[in-house]
């Protein structure tokens, strides 16, 4: 730990030493304290917001393989991404999430106001293409009154929005090691009153780990018209069609001595995924008036998946569509002032599924088989939001706002194979929710903030919680609710050249969700108890032009984490007071891009992971380890009105042996030992190549 700070105070001490002219504005990275944040109820520049919120640009996007966004993600304090494969990700925000088995269920997210997050709340986003997104924005815990059920925050991404009469086409093409193929072509076109982009992108992968291969095709299309000058419509809509094959966790044996390996049985069985998902929607903005502005959007998702397990085979499908509406108004109340968002999202869900037997053992080492049917429900998930929210500028320096979000949840299940003569049928119904959520700000000198917020919000559990091990419902499971009271600065330094965020934050979750194994890879849920998320996190970054041709952009993050259990026993055993499950104490990052004349960047990262408990008991952790990844870009133009960019990069540089994702208390079976892990990828390399068509 000592290490760690004293780096970190070198870093920053570099960085203060540097008191040359601020160049021109082209790195967005430095004037982050001036970006307008739009995920917020109400829009405001960044420094003003009296929550905890990174943006992540197309930009910064560029730094890494574009494979996932797990590189950039990671670099935001407070945020954990464990990815274990393409496909198999875990996304905690200080420390909410972490927990879960196999993926993200305490975020909700959205891709142009469509949901990302499931009607059981939980969000993949791995699928995205990285050459697509615009914009990321991430509300960090449960700040933001108008998204309902994610305790651990919100992920908003707004995808490239083409210039007015901007006509081109975008090629992209990565190749790199353990097969890795990624190719793909953008038809980008714009006049006066209409701009949009049609897109196609193909990945392939190997992988380094038997069992593991990746395929993925996804068609994207975005388009927006100006109706009048007072209105607009745009639409926008994604399908992807994948299969992953899944290589799962291994034991700690294997971790050290095969790592390329897959879990036995899943290798036995030729387990994979694989799905066709769409979703669309359609926004409409109405400019009222200068004061008034209303937006509503129309949304609707569809999945039909198929996935292969050692313990069953899941045979899925679900229709989803919902509504999401708000008003924003700026006026005056006494002499104050004021900007309001009032609003409502409805969410209605289907869900089918449908379970058999995996007969692989008699498939002659063909993989999965499917046997018989032994299960056959359908869910109907629907929830409700209505969510206000208040800003009051106070005096020009002083902000407040207010916020309430009200949520009311429920499922209906329906069991249409009731062999064992328990029909699990039934309508369940959560407890009505208010998630009341404050914030001041105070700007204390000339582009320096500090904040103070409170904030409660609450996750659902997913249907596979409330289960119990006979397959019933379990109607005593109850939501994950808890308070966030946290205290920050946002401040810009030596000519806006240097812009630091630090927050202290304290959140008090009750009623937690705890997934006990009760199979091979099958888990059920209850609510065991309460734990203290108490955490310290400090961001900076900083640019310095060396003379007119050369610019260097040092940043790092740095996330001291004390998250503990406060109540919890669990089967008799009393584990209050034990560092919580499947997070890191610690997390540093430290980076630095070179940009010559805009045509050569060099980028590289050092990121620091801390151990990690495995299980509630604290009698194992993960080892820790520390990845450097680097890469470099050349632009030139190739043609008159061919715009070119090459770029190689290295990902673990010094082959480093690491978990990428831990299972938290995993259980053997049969004598075989846990499997907590999924290996990291050794040192690899990729190249790729991107070309602008004007």
């Amino acid at each position: 730990m000592k290490n760690i700070l004293l780096g970190l105070l070198l870093f920053s001490g570099c960085a203060f030493a540097q008191e040359k002219t601020a160049a021109d504005s082209v790195f967005v990275r430095n004037t982050l304290g001036e970006v307008i944040i739009t995920s917020t109820p109400i829009q405001d520049k960044l420094q003003r917001i009296p929550a905890a919120v990174n943006s992540i640009t197309a930009e910064d996007f560029q730094r890494g393989d574009q494979l996932s966004i797990a590189n950039e993600l990671n670099k935001n304090p407070g945020i954990q991404m464990q990815q274990g494969a393409l496909n198999t990700s875990r996304i905690s925000i200080r420390g909410l999430g972490a927990r879960s088995q196999y993926s993200t269920n305490r975020v909700k997210a959205y891709i142009e106001g469509i949901p990302l997050t499931t009607g059981e709340g939980e969000t993949t986003l791995e699928d995205l293409d990285l050459n697509l997104i615009e914009r990321m924005e991430i509300i960090k815990g449960p700040a933001s009154s108008s998204y309902g059920a994610g305790l651990g925050g919100a992920i908003n991404i707004s995808v490239i929005k083409p210039k007015p009469e901007n006509s081109k086409i975008r090629l992209n093409g990565i190749a790199g090691a353990y097969g890795l193929f990624k190719s793909g072509i953008t038809a980008m076109f714009g006049n006066r009153e209409t701009g949009g982009f049609v897109s196609y992108n193909h990945l392939e992968k190997d992988g380094f780990r038997a069992n593991s291969n990746y395929n993925r095709n996804t068609l994207t299309a975005y388009a927006k018209t100006q109706l009048n000058e007072v209105s607009s419509l745009s639409f926008f809509g994604n399908y992807t069609r994948l299969k992953a094959f899944i290589p799962s966790s291994v034991n700690a044996e294997t971790l050290q001595n095969s790592p390329k390996d897959a879990a036995f049985t899943w290798g036995q069985a030729q387990g994979y995924e694989s799905y066709d998902e769409a979703l669309a929607g359609l926004a409409y903005e109405w400019n009222i008036n200068a004061n008034n502005t209303w937006q509503t959007s129309v949304f609707t998702n569809y999945r039909d998946g198929y996935e292969p397990r050692p313990f069953d085979i899941l045979d899925e499908d679900s229709f989803a569509f919902g509504i999401r509406s708000s008003l924003n108004s700026q006026f005056s109340l006494f002499h104050i002032p004021a900007k309001s968002s009032i609003g409502v999202e409805y969410f209605d869900e289907h869900y089918q599924a449908e379970l058999f037997e995996n007969l692989y053992e008699e498939n002659n080492g063909n993989g999965s088989l499917q046997g018989n049917r032994f299960s056959n429900q359908e869910q109907d998930r629907k929830y409700l939001n209505l969510f206000a929210q208040l800003s009051l500028q106070l005096t020009p320096k002083f902000k407040a706002d207010l916020g309430l979000n009200y949520n009311h949840s429920r499922y209906r299940l329906d069991d249409h194979l009731n062999e064992s003569n328990v029909d699990n049928s039934g309508v369940y119904t959560y407890p009505r929710i208010f998630l009341p959520q404050a914030g001041l700000s105070y700007e204390v000198a000339k582009d320096k903030f500090i904040y103070a917020a409170v904030s409660r919000g609450f996750s659902l559990p997913t249907v596979a919680e409330t289960l119990t091990p006979e397959g019933a419902i379990n109607p005593e499971i109850k939501p994950e609710t808890g308070f966030n009271y946290e205290l920050g600065l946002k401040a810009q330094w030596l000519d806006h050249r240097l812009y630091t965020e630090l927050a202290l934050y304290t959140v008090q979750v009750n009623d937690l969700l705890v997934a006990e194994r009760v199979g091979n890879d099958q888990y059920v849920g209850r609510n065991a108890g309460a734990t203290d998320h108490n955490g310290i996190e400090f961001l900076i970054n900083y640019r310095e032009n060396l003379t007119t041709a050369w610019s260097l952009q040092p940043y790092g993050s740095l996330a001291l984490n004390d998250y503990s259990f406060d109540a919890f026993v669990d089967n008799d055993k009393d584990y209050s007071g034990n560092e919580l499950t499947g997070v890191a104490d610690q997390v540093i990052n430290l980076g630095l891009d070179v940009v010559f004349q805009n045509r050569f960047k060099f980028n590289i990262n050092y990121r620091h992971t801390g151990s990690i408990p495995l299980n509630d008991a604290n009698t194992l952790y993960s080892d820790a380890y520390n990845l450097v990844n680097l890469r470099a870009d050349y632009s030139f133009d190739l043609f008159a009105k061919v715009k070119t960019r090459i770029f190689a990069g290295v990902n673990n540089v010094f082959d480093t042996d690491y978990a990428a994702q831990i299972l938290p208390n995993a259980t053997g079976f049969g004598g075989a030992a846990p499997r907590y892990y999924y290996p990291g990828e050794p040192v690899n390399f990729y190249t790729g190549l991107n070309v602008k068509l004007f």
